[in-house]
């Protein structure tokens, strides 16, 4: 009767009899906690690709603000626990144009008497570093970052969607799933190098000094579209502060047309799915 016999620097001995496996996978166990989980799996079934396109938005109302030091995630859920799977190409898609408040509050103060005034649209005049990262979420809920390579690129007015070529890297989701988080690093030339603006600003208005984030008439939005059942989960986090946490967005924080569906951060990916 064959036997296997496998042995690793930090890992127990296994010693097993072909016969006696009856899974699909064989699970090194390890004596120190900062080494990686050891799985052996024999060769899959079969294999299939999924591909989830961008939003096509692209008016501002179809976007969400994307401001400096805020991270949004959407969480893609592994359901099957027979698979692996693969990301190997993200899409990230942004709203070149904005809403021009500041037209519109220099129309107020001409006419005061009117309820509503037109907002037009302008161009993304700053450019923006954007950062990609991946994590786990533990049995908690709470989330970790895990250990697979990040990459930037620069958001302008000049690109509506960003395309990350992950096809060449191993970013597998975890038992779970996996949490793309996308981050607002802020502001930057044309290089990607950081400028020394400062996250926030006071403005006055209605002679009443406010905090309010610095860009707030030039931010980036990221394009939303409508949410299907059982899919994805969108959640948020906060740098401003070191105590903030990812939590879960509710349906009442993105924008939502009156019986409309409710939306979702509008990312394409491609996935690579093994099936064993």
């Amino acid at each position: 009767m064959g036997e296997l016999y496998l042995d690793g620097l930090g890992y127990e001995v296994l010693k097993i009899k072909v016969s006696d496996i009856d899974d699909y996978q064989i699970i090194l166990i390890k004596k120190d906690q900062f080494l990686d989980a050891v799985v052996l799996k024999g060769e899959p079934i079969k294999t299939k690709k999924l591909k989830q396109p961008p939003s096509r938005k692209k008016h501002w109302l179809d976007g969400m603000p994307h401001y400096h030091g805020q991270e949004y995630g959407l969480f893609l859920i592994k359901e099957n626990d027979r698979t692996d799977v693969r990301l190997t190409q993200l899409t990230v898609p942004i709203i070149k144009k904005n809403a021009d408040w500041e037209q519109s509050n220099e129309l107020m103060k001409k006419k005061p008497g009117k309820k509503s005034y037109p907002v037009k649209s302008k161009r993304l005049e700053t450019n923006f570093l954007f950062r990609v990262q991946f994590y786990e979420m533990l049995s908690d809920s709470s989330f970790v970052k895990l250990n697979y390579p990040t990459k930037d690129f620069i958001v302008s007015g000049k690109k509506f969607k960003y395309e990350l070529d992950y096809s060449n890297e191993e970013i597998v989701f975890p038992d779970k799933g996996i949490l793309v988080s996308i981050l607002n690093m802020g502001p930057c030339d044309e290089n990607g190098d950081m400028l020394a603006i400062p996250r926030f600003k006071y403005l006055k208005r209605n002679g009443d000094t406010i905090k309010t984030i610095n860009n707030i008439y030039d931010v980036p939005l990221i394009a939303l579209h409508p949410k299907k059942k059982n899919e994805s989960i969108d959640y948020f986090h906060s740098r401003y502060s070191d105590k903030a946490e990812w939590r879960e967005v509710s349906e009442r924080q993105y924008p939502r047309t009156i019986g409309g569906p409710m939306k979702q951060l509008g990312l394409g990916y491609e996935l690579e799915i093994f099936y064993y």
